[in-house]
């Protein structure tokens, strides 16, 4: 072996080497791969699965807050009708003070003070709660809000108007408690008019036929 021949040895090994990497990565790149439609429909079943539960947990979401939204109205409403119990309940008492001071009389130790200064708190209490009172005098009658004792016609009335309250009618909040006693001005009745006259042949239903 010449001295090139000897140069030249140590060298193939590395060559060899550098051929075999270059086939590999040609056999890589050539050679398909495997299961690549399969791991496509798994990817697209996933993603599908993601929509399902996502419009699920949204649906569910809508539900609760529905549901959520109707207990707090259902437990408003119960809360106001046992309030506006309480205070139909309440109301005697009111109007038994209010009658007292409108008897009249000589107050000679205070105590028509003292009967204002309870009506007044007692008033202020309520009105904190929402209750107030339903003053129709000189408004239009209103039937959903007021009772009607009697109608009086009166001329100059162009419509049913409330004259005289004779007892107060009270609200609570937009709910009807109780519905104010008036007595109520109404138009007066044009005079009825008279009837067409008729043939005596026809008011006498005869027959003049042979």
């Amino acid at each position: 072996m010449n001295e090139e021949e000897r140069r030249l040895t140590p060298e193939e090994p590395a060559q060899a080497q550098a051929d075999e990497r270059d086939e590999a990565r040609t056999e890589v790149e050539e050679s398909p791969v495997v299961g690549d439609e399969a791991f496509q429909e798994e990817m697209a079943n996933l993603q599908q699965e993601i929509v399902r539960f996502k419009e699920l947990y949204l649906r569910k979401l809508a539900d609760f807050d529905n549901y959520r939204k109707r207990q707090e109205r259902e437990m408003g409403e119960f809360r106001r009708f046992a309030k506006a119990e309480l205070m139909r309940d309440c109301l005697p008492v009111l109007d038994n003070l209010e009658r007292a001071l409108a008897v009249p009389g000589v107050d000679t130790g205070g105590l028509r003070e003292g009967v204002e200064l309870v009506l007044r708190q007692f008033k202020d209490v309520l009105g904190r709660h929402g209750l107030s009172e339903v003053d129709p005098i000189d408004h239009p009658f209103d039937p959903t809000q007021h009772e009607a004792i009697s109608r009086n016609e009166v001329s100059g009335v162009l419509e049913p108007t409330v004259v005289q309250v004779l007892q107060k009618g009270y609200v609570l909040g937009e709910r009807l408690v109780r519905p104010a006693l008036v007595i109520v001005a109404v138009p007066v009745a044009g005079p009825a008019q008279a009837a067409p006259e008729q043939d005596p042949e026809e008011a006498n239903g005869q027959d003049h036929r042979n």
